[in-house]
Formats: C-alpha cells, sequence, structure tokens
C-alpha cells in the first residue's frame, strides 16, 4: 500500500472532490479582506459628526471613494459612514490606496477606536484591501 502524504492547504478525500465537483463549489482558502492601513481618519474636524458619532461603533464599516477631482490632493480618498462623508484618509499616507482604486481595486475600513477630543471626532480605522 502506498501512503501519501496529503500536504494540501485543506485535507481532502477523493469523495468530498468529488461532492465539490458536482455541486459547483469551490474552496478559496486566500478569500480574506487584507489589512493595508491603519491610521486615524483626516478632516473630521471640519464635519458635523454629533448626530453620526452615536450610530459608529466598533462593528461599523466604512465606504472609500476616490476624489480624482479633490482641489487639494488629486490622491484623495475620501471615507463614507452610510451616503455622508465623514473624511479622508490622511494625504502623507494615501498614495498606494490611491493607485490601486484607480487600478480597480476596492477598499473598505473598520472603526478601531473612536473619542472626542474638544470638537473633533478621532476615528482610528484599519483600511482592507476587499478581494
Amino acid at each position: 500500500m502506498i501512503n501519501e502524504e496529503n500536504n494540501s492547504l485543506i485535507k481532502s478525500t477523493p469523495g468530498l472532490l468529488k461532492l465539490l465537483h458536482q455541486s459547483g463549489t469551490s474552496i478559496d482558502v486566500f478569500r480574506k479582506d487584507m489589512l493595508a492601513l491603519s491610521c486615524l481618519v483626516a478632516g473630521t474636524s471640519f464635519r458635523s459628526l454629533k448626530e453620526a458619532e452615536p450610530l459608529i461603533n466598533l462593528q461599523t464599516v466604512f465606504k472609500l471613494k476616490r476624489e480624482q477631482d479633490n482641489e487639494f490632493d488629486k490622491k484623495a480618498v475620501a471615507i463614507y459612514f452610510d451616503e455622508e462623508k465623514i473624511g479622508y484618509v490622511p494625504k502623507a499616507k494615501n498614495e498606494v490606496i490611491a493607485n490601486l482604486m484607480d487600478a480597480g481595486k476596492r477598499f473598505s475600513a473598520k472603526l478601531i477606536s473612536k473619542e472626542w477630543e474638544g470638537d473633533w471626532l478621532k476615528l482610528d480605522i484599519e483600511v482592507y484591501l476587499n478581494d
């Protein structure tokens, strides 16, 4: 009897492979959002966020949108909570994300922490490259 060691990422049997093939199902072990950047949201002091702040929690996922027409930053990446712009990826950290977005890649952000410092809502986020 030949003993072949199965070194694959997902241990499988001939029966499992047959079932996956027949059902058209596949397993993508690399399907996961990838952390690209941790940063503070820039520009929140210029926004009125008093009403939105109670709705923003650690489960919040923000949308990122490119603003190629932004007069202050040609690589601007805006951050949205629902349909409200809450700020930007900081200019000093946005170039790679902007270039990837221009190439068709999608990003989102998740809230890590928030706190008020006077009238400034300090939002700490993680930006993820989505598959």
